[in-house]
C-alpha cells in the first residue's frame, strides 16, 4: 500500500454511525481496502421516528475516517455493505470536505503532514 502526501482540498471525512455488533465486519472491510486507521467511539443513539426503542437495544459505534476524493466512494460502499441489516436503526453515513488540518505538535495548518492511503480496488 503506497502512502502519499495529499493537499487538504482533496480530503473527505467520512463519519459513520453503525450498529455495535456490525462494527467488527466494517473494520475488517476497511482494512481490506487499505484504510490504515480510523477513530471510533461507542455511543447510544435514538431516532426521532414514530417508534420508541430502549436505548440499550440500539448501541452504535461512531467511526471517523479521513480519505482522499478518489477513495471516498469505496469507503462509503464498504461501510454500507457491511453494516446494513436492512432494518430501522442501522445508522447513518455522513461525508464532508476537510477544510483545514492543524497538526497539534507542529502547529502547521497546511495538512502537509497528513497522509492517506491509496485504497485497493
Amino acid at each position: 500500500m503506497s502512502m502519499g502526501k495529499l493537499s487538504v482540498s482533496h480530503l473527505k471525512k467520512v463519519e459513520a454511525e453503525v450498529r455495535k455488533e456490525r462494527f467488527p465486519d466494517v473494520d475488517l472491510a476497511l482494512k481490506r481496502i487499505g484504510v490504515a486507521g480510523l477513530t471510533f467511539v461507542e455511543e447510544r443513539s435514538a431516532g426521532r421516528g414514530m417508534w420508541s426503542y430502549p436505548l440499550e437495544n440500539i448501541r452504535h459505534v461512531l467511526l471517523t475516517v479521513v480519505v482522499d476524493d478518489v477513495g471516498v466512494r469505496k469507503v462509503v460502499e464498504s461501510i454500507q455493505e457491511c453494516s446494513s441489516t436492512r432494518s430501522w436503526g442501522d445508522g447513518k453515513i455522513v461525508v464532508s470536505a476537510v477544510d483545514d488540518v492543524l497538526d497539534i505538535g507542529s502547529g502547521r495548518l497546511d495538512g502537509s503532514e497528513l497522509t492517506a492511503p491509496t485504497l485497493r480496488n
